[in-house]
């Protein structure tokens, strides 16, 4: 890593979110409906079922996720800022630019939001080491809350109570 630039690997945003969409409402309930329907005696073989199921179903995510990780370079050239995809894409980071950073309570990952004034952008990223560094580069910016970010906090705990809906729903009336 250079000074003046930063490397974050990152998950795919779009992909990540469609991938934990399909997975939770549609291969989640498929995979409790077969578990269920193959009625399996014995209790060992019973586990064993769930187990390679549910893995096959939640490994389909981290297969999603994994394939589309991309990196991100955040470049400081003298007084310019800009961000850089792996396809040569880059964005101006202008002075009205706006971060956040939330932990999700996580010291595994970390989501970072920039807004600029023509979009803005996220980036899921599992290397923790280097939020330090990424919040160095963006202390010239200033650090402001979004409505986005509402979202953003409250989308894994909407995920984590379907997941359970769905398992109490589909356990309970099937």
């Amino acid at each position: 890593m250079k000074k003046n630039e930063i490397t974050l690997s990152a998950f795919h945003s779009k992909y990540t979110f469609g991938a934990s969409l399909i997975t939770i409402f549609i291969l989640f309930p498929i995979s409790i409906v077969f578990i269920k329907a193959v009625d399996v005696k014995y209790t060992v073989n019973q586990t064993q079922l769930i187990i390679a199921v549910l893995s096959l179903a939640f490994g389909f995510l981290i297969i999603v996720m994994k394939s589309t990780m991309q990196k991100i370079s955040f470049i400081k050239t003298e007084d310019q800022f800009y961000l850089k995809d792996e396809k040569g894409n880059e964005v101006h980071l202008y002075d009205n630019t706006t971060y956040n950073i939330y932990n999700y309570n996580s010291r595994k990952a970390f989501m970072l939001r920039v807004t600029t004034q023509t979009a803005t952008k996220y980036f899921l990223s599992p290397d923790m080491s280097i939020k330090s560094d990424i919040e160095d580069f963006f202390a010239k910016f200033p650090k402001k809350p979004n409505r986005k970010d509402f979202y953003i906090k409250a989308y894994p705990y909407l995920i984590c109570f379907a997941y359970v809906a769905i398992s109490i729903v589909l356990a309970l009336f099937m």
